[in-house]
């Protein structure tokens, strides 16, 4: 059975933000996936790719949600297919790192420490589970995913 989006939600996925920001969301997966890829080349791919993921991201405009709500429901387990190499946690010792969620803030008096491989685990799987929902192909299911990945970019 093939469903045929709305014009709305074909429009938003013809914009070249939208466009742009799916090439890097699918490069970035593919990166993350890459069986045969040596640390090196991967530490220098998945930066520029996070440079490109951010970037589109930022650009990538809010959907309205008009086919979806908080009531759709999507088997968000079932539509993830681990694949992730872990290519990060090969940094070992570098892969921890300082942050400061709000330098300005007073009683904020020491930064906390971040680690890659949670953060690039996490990415991964946000945006592994909308490229799948995407595929599903319903208006409800692509709106919901396009109005997800937005939001879990600004989330991280």
């Amino acid at each position: 059975m093939t469903t045929q989006l709305s014009k709305d939600i074909t429009d938003f996925l013809e914009l070249d933000t939208t466009k742009n920001f799916l090439v890097a969301a699918n490069q970035f997966v593919t990166i993350i996936e890459a069986e045969n890829i040596n640390k090196d080349d991967f530490i220098k791919q998945v930066h520029l790719s996070l440079i490109d993921l951010y970037s589109t991201g930022h650009k990538l405009q809010d959907i309205e949600l008009v086919y979806s709500s908080a009531d759709s429901d999507f088997d968000r387990e079932n539509l993830f297919d681990n694949r992730n190499r872990n290519l990060i946690s090969e940094l070992g010792g570098q892969a921890f790192y300082f942050e400061s969620f709000d330098p300005t803030y007073e009683k904020e008096d020491s930064p906390s420490q971040g680690w890659l491989v949670d953060d690039f685990s996490d990415i991964y799987r946000d945006i592994k589970i909308e490229l799948e929902k995407l595929k599903i192909g319903t208006d409800e299911a692509t709106e919901d995913a396009l109005w997800q990945l937005k939001f879990s970019f600004r989330h991280h």
